[in-house]
């Protein structure tokens, strides 16, 4: 096996492909990343694969083969090289007992791989049916919902998103951890998919599927199996989804609000970052004022001291308190993006709903906290 690739889109896969790459793990080739040398439709592609048996991704590259074959080296050795290496172009060549020399400019490593043929079988991407989504609208989905995913690993059914297909053909994304839950509606799907029940993607895979959208328009996206398969213009993605039945999270969807108030975004995330500050380290409780007019966010903490501010809103009705996770809200606040927003209420003991006043297919449900 030998070839020649330059050395920045190189260095570009490997970081991509290093986030799935665990540390530490069971079998030593799962460190390694598998190069494969070979000729497709008339042109030389080099494909990189890593993967943790969860998580796998593939990027091609264009290169100049003059020797097909099969290669792995350390994952954490070939990045560690590459990324000190100056922007040439790096040869490679396998040599006996799976050796590789590596040349860039005057520079000479020999590193020690591991042979190919114990790697874990790859599936076939080419081979899948599938659906054409778009990219932009998938990525805003992922960061409306993956911030409240479930970091308890004795809940693993929560450890990840819900992704299911409405009856209207809409797609709804949904995560929770037990004191907030957050959904997006939205139709992604160039064609209707065959989704017939709601599957659990695992916040890592999650993660790496929202790299494979940047700088792409189209994603095409199939579930067989258990797993989801993604590719983009030259990557491909696999990642086992979750096997749990997730919660029926539509009955800690408060019904009936009767209190709503319309206020800005950006008032509400400074008064409560201000306020926050003199909050419980652990609880970040804070307490909301809410009267005709005018909403009083406040915290006190016995050891650090109190905090108070005002802001204005729009709300008429009866004056009460409610209290809230400054933490929590502050995580949905940020990733809205519209400058109006409304918090619907019920009373101090029913969770509140946020949504953003222009778009309402985002819903963000908050439980309340004794303050």
């Amino acid at each position: 096996m030998k070839f020649s690739i330059q050395r920045e889109p190189l260095l570009n896969a490997l970081q991509r492909i290093s986030s799935v790459i665990e540390k530490k793990h069971t079998m030593e080739i799962l460190g390694n990343i598998l190069f494969e040398a070979k000729k497709e439709n008339g042109s030389d592609k080099i494909t990189l694969s890593g993967t943790d048996l969860e998580v796998g991704i593939q990027i091609s590259l264009d290169s100049q083969i003059q020797e097909a074959g099969r290669m792995t080296l350390s994952m954490k050795h070939i990045l560690d090289i590459t990324k000190e290496l100056p922007n040439q172009p790096m040869h490679f060549t396998l040599k006996s007992n799976h050796w590789v020399e590596i040349a860039c400019a005057k520079a000479r490593f020999n590193v020690v791989g591991i042979a190919a043929d114990g790697y874990p079988s790859l599936p076939l991407y080419e081979e899948k049916n599938y659906n054409f989504a778009n990219s932009d609208r998938l990525s805003e989905m992922i960061d409306k919902t993956e911030f409240a995913v479930s970091t308890d690993a004795t809940r693993y059914h929560l450890n990840g998103v819900y992704f299911e297909v409405l009856q209207n053909g809409l797609i709804r994304m949904t995560a929770t951890d037990g004191h907030r839950l957050s959904y997006i509606d939205y139709e992604v799907f160039t064609k209707p998919v065959d989704l017939k029940r709601g599957v659990v993607i695992p916040k890592k895979g999650l993660g790496e599927f929202h790299k494979l959208l940047q700088g792409t328009k189209n994603v095409g996206i199939c579930f067989e199996k258990g797993y989801l398969y993604a590719k983009s213009e030259s990557a491909f993605l696999f990642i086992r989804l979750i096997e749990a039945d997730y919660p029926d999270y539509r009955q800690v969807i408060p019904q009936n609000l009767d209190k709503k108030a319309n206020l800005n975004r950006e008032d509400l995330l400074g008064a409560l970052k201000r306020v926050s500050l003199m909050a419980h380290e652990k609880s970040k409780g804070v307490k909301l004022a809410i009267q005709e007019g005018m909403l009083v966010v406040s915290s006190s903490n016995p050891d650090m001291g109190e905090a108070k501010d005002e802001i204005g809103i729009n709300y008429k009705g009866e004056a009460f308190e409610i209290g809230f996770n400054a933490k929590y809200m502050l995580d949905c606040l940020e990733v809205m993006q519209d400058p109006e927003i409304i918090f619907n209420f019920k009373d101090k003991t029913k969770p509140g709903l946020i949504q953003s006043s222009a778009h309402q297919n985002h819903c963000y449900v908050i439980m309340p906290m004794r303050i």
